[in-house]
């Protein structure tokens, strides 16, 4: 539900401000592409939204189906990542280096689409039967793949662009900075869980998704 409203609200955003750098002016073809995406994460944030919404989904379901099978795997979120990943990977720029950024964190959104997508597989075969997390392997990369590539994205724009053509240095530096970067961060959020836990087992409870 979080990840399809985050989508939906993304798309009901830039349909109305992709226009705003050549405000006054004629339609570019880069603003209609960029229109063009945010159509496309208004549709599927809102179709996402729709599935996991339990009054649609117990609408959808025959009377004669066991509870058990309204389960929501809802596989919307990932698809919507996967297309701007393949999209922004073939998106040609200005320039050698911005071509090359944006291709790099288009991969890296796909894959951490993909391995999300193995993540629902999982789950269909064996339904969770607890709120706490379960987490995955499949996770662990999705995660890794989805913040490395939102963090090339953020690079991507045309101002970190120039300077580091100005300085003279290629993609493969700041993906470089971009993954050990993520893995610092990833290293982090792992330690501040692992003293949660320690913590909830100090305090004794037997439940730890309930500290």
């Amino acid at each position: 539900m979080v990840e399809s409203g985050l989508i939906f609200a993304y798309g009901c955003a830039n349909v109305f401000l992709e226009h705003l750098a050549g405000w006054g002016g004629e339609w570019t073809h880069s603003d209609l592409q960029h229109v063009s995406i945010a159509f496309m994460f208004f549709g599927g944030g809102l179709l996402g939204l729709l599935i996991e919404s339990r009054k649609i989904r117990h609408l959808l379901t025959p009377p004669c189906t066991t509870p058990s099978s309204v389960f929501s795997l809802n596989p919307l979120p990932a698809i919507v990542i996967f297309t701007l990943g393949i999209l922004m990977s073939q998106h040609h720029q200005h320039s050698h280096l911005s071509t090359t950024i944006h291709t790099q964190w288009g991969v890296l959104l796909s894959v951490g689409a993909v391995f999300r997508l193995l993540t629902y597989m999982a789950f269909f075969r064996c339904p969770p039967t607890s709120v706490a997390p379960s987490r995955p392997p499949t996770e662990v990369v999705a995660a890794f793949a989805f913040m490395a590539g939102g963090l090339v994205f953020m690079a991507s724009n045309k101002d970190t662009v120039a300077y580091l053509e100005r300085i003279g240095v290629d993609a493969m530096f700041s993906l470089t900075l971009t993954v050990g970067a993520t893995a610092l961060a990833m290293s982090w959020v792992t330690v501040v869980l692992a003293v949660k836990g320690w913590a909830a087992r100090k305090a004794g409870y037997s439940d730890l998704s309930r500290a």
